[in-house]
């Protein structure tokens, strides 16, 4: 498991997060954003000429959700320079714990080296300069290293479960090899 995210680290997401004007109320963060649509938006504001609104829909649906994430991660996050794994993806799908929070910070942090390093680009917009969002800078490294935490501790969970289930065949076939000793003894071949 992941180590939780400190109580400053989640108010400067919250923080970052309420400075930008969403169209739905932000009741519960993970269930807020699980389809997609609030992070469109939020990358829309910053880059309105990348992101076509339309290209996604409200869902209740796993199906539609993971299409609205996917589309952000194809026509957009690649586009400046990242994407989310599918562990990340589904995480903030499932509303696990701090996983939102986890993906805004990284977003956060990708967006702001972004728009530092494309002061050209037509897509940064003037209002961002204005509005004092000053996110909190965020070592690639740290990101880096949560992630392959998160991925060494679900291999881990896999391998785990893959030895209960071993375990589980080996006492079956304990059982089995002790019925039949049992049958031969009882017929007198053994």
């Amino acid at each position: 498991m992941l180590q939780p995210l400190k109580e400053e680290e989640l108010n400067e997401i919250y923080t970052w997060v309420d400075q930008i004007p969403l169209t739905r109320p932000k009741k519960n963060i993970a269930r807020d954003f699980a389809d997609g649509i609030l992070m469109a938006e939020i990358m829309h504001y910053f880059l309105p000429k990348l992101v076509d609104m339309h290209n996604y829909s409200q869902a209740n649906s796993v199906k539609q959700k993971k299409y609205n994430w996917d589309t952000l991660n194809t026509k957009v996050f690649k586009k400046i320079g990242f994407t989310l794994s599918k562990e990340q993806i589904e995480s903030v799908i499932s509303c696990q714990s701090e996983a939102v929070e986890r993906v805004l910070k990284f977003v956060q942090a990708k967006l702001e080296y972004y728009l530092e390093n494309n002061t050209n680009s037509a897509e940064k917009q003037p209002q961002q300069a204005d509005s004092h969002i000053t996110p909190p800078p965020l070592q690639a490294n740290e990101w880096q290293k949560d992630q392959q935490i998160f991925e060494l501790r679900e291999t881990i969970e896999v391998l785990e479960q893959k030895l209960h289930r071993m375990d589980e065949l080996m006492k079956q076939k304990d059982a089995k090899i002790l019925r039949y000793q049992q049958l031969l003894q009882q017929n007198g071949l053994l």
